[in-house]
């Protein structure tokens, strides 16, 4: 909580914050001071011989008797009347004892004729002995009845100004039973206001309004109740809001020294709030956006600019979208005019796709099962939603625009499927499937969940799903083709950027904490990539090393996949052969024409991280 400058510093409060108190209202209001130092008098005494007697005498306020007590009692103090034998006597006006009380120099005091002294001098000098710091706590340790419109009306001195510095707001305080009623506490940026009454705080409803008894303010003002365990039991009630009340309860402490913990808790727990600003990708509370995250191959991308786990989860946030939203209208009316001989092509380029995002969807689970952290569960729950949503995207382009002859999602994905080859097999169902019914057995083993990612996150989806991707949408593009796929293809393509993030960001950490695990990176991709890459090759083609497929050679999309892995890895720490070892065929290095050259990175969903 914010309670001022003193608690954002960390500091606490000065010893002499209730001589300050006093010195501010004998100045403004000196007999309220006089009468308040008297209240507390039975406590400030208390310390003083037993056989001491002596008169107190404030003009224009009382005069008073005042006797030492025995066994550490309250003094005795009774109005005086024609009580003699006192050891000694003090006269003084009500700001004259304000100020001795707030730590004025007695003899300046006398010297300035505002206070006098009659009577045995030596005997005066047990006047050091007193309390400095005695105040309501104290009379109510002592079993003493404390005054509580006198305590009330001294909060507008008591609080320090700067504590309450922008806040605005007002509690009334209703006290019930004998000695009971109700005050107004206006805090007002620097200003602190009390008036009694019911009316409300400068014509204005109170923000918070707290009901007690008599018996239940001495208890508090004793520490024998704390107010959280008053206000469980149901012993104080408070209506409206409650943080004014909070900010009221520490300052109430402050004023009497008792806030030190509290303040040293409260610097600790701030010092942790200001660390983790942005956990979670969070632009508020003073965070900044996120760096940059280079996974998507830019140019310009450095070992250090990659965002975290929470980063990645709140983008994920950010760039929602609706599966079901997308119009089909004109791809309907686009495919209907299509060739039949044009159709099986997209079919089994879309049905790769289709039956791959429902089948990463379902291997995901044993995944979010092993990870190795919280912040890395909680994304890859995101990324399963993800997935779910890709595949309902191509379920409804499959249904709605292919028209694929089955009634339902799992029948039309046994159709798309009758039409994969073996590359995808064994890229889906015997190494992807297979780590996940492995993770199940083995959630604890980090090797395997290595293994897994660098299938899933570098290889199905970093190698295979974002060249293909490419390669489409530009062909949309430049043909004006199927405008509502490509709308959604490319919020899908978006999403997989982040997966792709997540994957470089988790093997690169991973490979710094535990080198060992840059050889299973390494072993995986060789193992793969030779024989997962031919996905690429249509089924009309016979050798997988030369190729068209949607106006480009086989070569720039070997050229476009081994480039963007490249520079992942370089990021991850992992060298890895060339691409006359990983890819079936020759690599054009200029990739897909126009794409290498702007590479797709995350610099937009940074900008998406920053407030609105």
């Amino acid at each position: 909580m914010d309670n001022g400058a003193n608690s954002r510093n960390g500091n606490a409060p000065a010893n002499g914050t209730m001589e300050d108190a006093l010195k501010r209202m004998a100045s403004a209001e000196p007999e309220l001071a006089a009468r308040l130092v008297v209240h507390a008098m039975p406590a400030a005494a208390a310390p003083l011989p037993d056989d001491l007697s002596w008169r107190l005498q404030v003009e224009g306020v009382g005069e008073w008797h005042i006797e030492g007590a025995a066994n550490g009692g309250p003094a005795t103090v009774r109005s005086a009347n024609g009580d003699a034998g006192e050891d000694f006597a003090i006269e003084t006006d009500a700001s004259g004892l304000a100020a001795l009380a707030g730590g004025a120099n007695p003899l300046g005091l006398m010297l300035r004729r505002k206070l006098r002294l009659r009577g045995r001098r030596r005997k005066a000098l047990a006047l050091r002995h007193m309390d400095p710091d005695a105040g309501p706590r104290q009379l109510a340790k002592l079993g003493l009845p404390v005054d509580a419109d006198l305590i009330y009306r001294a909060l507008a001195y008591a609080i320090d100004p700067q504590w309450t510095k922008g806040h605005n707001f007002s509690v009334a305080y209703e006290i019930q039973g004998d000695g009971g009623g109700r005050w107004i506490v206006d805090v007002d940026d620097g200003e602190v206001r009390v008036s009694g009454g019911h009316g409300d705080a400068n014509g204005k409803p109170v923000d918070s309004t707290v009901r007690l008894s008599v018996a239940t303010f001495q208890k508090l003002l004793s520490g024998e109740l704390s107010p959280t365990i008053a206000m469980q039991s149901g012993l104080t009630r408070a209506e409206g809001a409650l943080y004014p009340v909070t900010l009221m309860g520490r300052w109430l402490d402050r004023t009497e020294g008792l806030d030190g913990p509290e303040l040293e808790r409260e610097q600790r727990q701030g010092e942790i709030q200001r660390r983790r600003a942005g956990v979670w990708g969070s632009s508020s509370n003073g965070a900044s956006p996120g760096p940059i995250d280079p996974a998507q191959g830019g140019r310009a991308a450095k070992r250090d600019n990659l965002m975290s786990h929470e980063q990645l989860y709140a983008l994920w946030e950010k760039r929602n979208w609706r599966a079901h939203e997308l119009d089909f209208s004109v791809d309907q009316q686009q495919w209907l005019a299509s060739p039949t001989e044009a159709q099986k092509h997209t079919a089994w380029t879309m049905s790769s796709f289709y039956v791959g995002e429902e089948r990463v969807a379902a291997d995901l689970a044993p995944f979010m099962l092993a990870a190795p952290s919280g912040e890395i569960e909680t994304f890859l729950a995101t990324q399963l939603v993800d997935e779910s949503r890709h595949a309902v995207f191509f379920d409804r382009f499959a249904a709605e625009v292919m028209a694929l002859s089955a009634d339902d999602m799992r029948s039309r994905l046994q159709e798309a499927e009758a039409g994969m080859m073996r590359p995808w097999h064994y890229l889906f169902d015997d190494e992807l499937r297979g780590v996940a019914k492995k993770l199940i057995q083995r959630p604890d083993d980090l090797e395997l969940f290595v293994e897994g990612i660098v299938i899933y996150h570098m290889v199905t989806e970093g190698v295979l799903a974002m060249t293909g991707q490419r390669s489409i949408l530009t062909y949309c593009e430049r043909h004006s083709i199927y405008p509502g796929f490509h709308k959604g293809f490319s919020l899908v393509e978006q999403d997989e950027h982040r997966h792709i993030a997540f994957g470089v960001r988790f093997l690169r950490d991973v490979v710094e904490e535990r080198p060992e695990m840059r050889q299973v990176v390494l072993d995986t991709l060789t193992r793969l990539l030779p024989e997962a890459a031919r996905v690429f090759c249509p089924p009309e083609c016979d050798d997988p090393t030369e190729f068209m497929s949607y106006d480009f050679h086989s070569s720039q999309a070997y050229g476009f996949a081994y480039g963007a892995l490249k520079r992942r890895m370089d990021v991850v720490g992992v060298k890895i052969p060339g691409p006359e070892e990983l890819m079936p065929g020759p690599i054009d290095p200029r990739g897909f024409e126009g794409i290498v050259s702007q590479p797709v990175d995350l610099a937009p969903a940074a900008a998406q991280l920053a407030p609105a």
